[in-house]
């Protein structure tokens, strides 16, 4: 034999006969993916839901269905979003629509820094603190890039770890790479990635989302109409099984209020649209605020602000209902029977029992 052969070339060793190690199994290993799944008419008239379906109104918000809360830039959408995960975990109503059972929430956000985070938790976290219920990512150094399977990896941990009730992801635009159908549905299936493949695990999802650029158009979109002012709103509005809508209550930029519409809701009912006001890091209900001149498109025109109803209002004294109602009739602020509305419900008017007569009470609300 040839002694330069390529079989002589490496001596035989100990080593050699080292037994074989086989490649350990994944101890995490996904499930197998169930492409198709058949019930008959009996097995959906049988199921029964988790308790904790619905967390939110009619249907507003239900585990493994997406809900999306839309709005212009600066109308108090990401801290909309931080009062329903406060609501989520102390059971209180959020902006007027009941919490059915108390849940986690995990926030995955990029547009606020620990300052601003810092300063709206101090102002709305209730006493007792909510380190159980709440996660809040601060903003992550390589963006909100599902797109990569490492960091959808993570969120999927996360998840796992915390089990929370609502998954909120704000903003959308940061989510998807583009702007076309074939962008929204690809970021949209990231996200359903990341969730439990059991049903009865899967949280909710919330997308914060951007508003079209508004139009020269003078008709003002109401109800319904609204979902089609969402960015990209044929793929996202399509997906999610409902829609709300935060706008602002005027173009006054010291105006605090804010009107939420629910223009979709494929399983329940949307409900009334409502008007609150920013306080407190939260929301209060606008006392006294206008919706049907809201909706006719002229609030900036003349409708009554909340300082300016306090102004006409102040100093009452062992008043009747009469003459409170005529105070903002003479203020030119309202009709006569919005007028009698704000009387009834405004938080600093103290109404005797015997008498019924009016005290005005500056520090009530």
């Amino acid at each position: 034999m040839n002694p330069t052969s390529p079989s002589l070339a490496k001596p035989i060793t100990l080593e050699s006969f080292a037994p074989y190690a086989p490649p350990q199994p994944n101890p995490n290993p996904k499930p197998e993916r169930q492409w198709l799944k058949v019930w008959k008419p009996s097995e959906f008239i049988s199921y029964e839901p988790p308790r904790d379906f619905v967390l939110l109104g009619d249907c507003h918000l239900t585990r493994g269905g997406i809900t999306v809360l839309g709005g212009w830039p600066g109308v108090g959408k990401s801290r909309a979003a931080l009062g329903l995960a406060i609501a989520g975990a102390t059971g209180k109503d959020w902006l007027g629509h009941r919490v059915h059972a108390r849940f986690r929430t995990l926030i995955i956000q990029i547009e606020n820094g620990q300052w601003r985070l810092k300063k709206e938790l101090g102002d709305a976290i209730p006493e007792g603190g909510l380190d159980e219920w709440l996660r809040i990512t601060p903003p992550p150094d390589f963006g909100l890039a599902f797109h990569e399977p490492a960091f959808r990896e993570r969120v999927s941990e996360i998840i796992g770890e915390f089990q929370p009730g609502l998954v909120i992801v704000d903003p959308w635009n940061r989510v998807a790479e583009g702007d076309k159908q074939g962008d929204y549905r690809q970021a949209l299936e990231a996200i359903l990635e990341c969730l439990p493949a059991d049903p009865e695990e899967k949280p909710a999802v919330m997308i914060i989302h951007h508003m079209r650029k508004k139009s020269t158009e003078t008709t003002k979109k109401q109800g319904r109409d609204l979902l089609h002012e969402l960015a990209g709103s044929y793929q996202i509005g399509s997906a999610a099984r409902c829609v709300f809508v935060l706008e602002p209550g005027s173009s006054d930029t010291t105006d605090p209020t804010v009107v939420l519409t629910c223009c979709k809701n494929n399983d329940g009912r949307e409900g009334a649209p409502s008007a609150w006001v920013r306080s407190n890091g939260l929301f209060a209900p606008a006392v006294g605020f206008d919706m049907e001149h809201f909706l006719s498109g002229e609030a900036d025109k003349s409708r009554a602000t909340l300082e300016q109803i306090a102004q006409a209002l102040r100093g009452m004294a062992g008043e009747s209902k009469g003459q409170a109602v005529q105070r903002l009739i003479t203020a030119g602020l309202c009709s006569r029977t919005k007028a009698y509305e704000i009387v009834n419900t405004h938080p600093n008017l103290e109404e005797e029992k015997k008498s019924g007569k009016l005290w005005w009470r500056e520090d009530a609300a």
